[in-house]
């Protein structure tokens, strides 16, 4: 299996090629990254929190 580096244009050209075996192992990925990294997006916010109330404090 060739690894893909998991960003917007590999999932969503996975979609526009409508291949399932493609998709499911995007899939499976996308999963292994949550596992392993956890859910960027929400640590990113709470990064931006704390960025805001630390330059509030200055």
């Amino acid at each position: 299996m060739a690894i893909v580096i998991l960003y917007g244009q590999a999932i969503t050209d996975g979609i526009a090629k409508g291949d399932l075996a493609e998709l499911q192992r995007l899939h499976d990925q996308a999963e292994a990254h949550l596992r392993e990294y956890g859910d960027i997006p929400a640590l990113l916010a709470l990064l931006k929190v704390e960025i805001a109330k630390l330059e509030r404090g200055r």
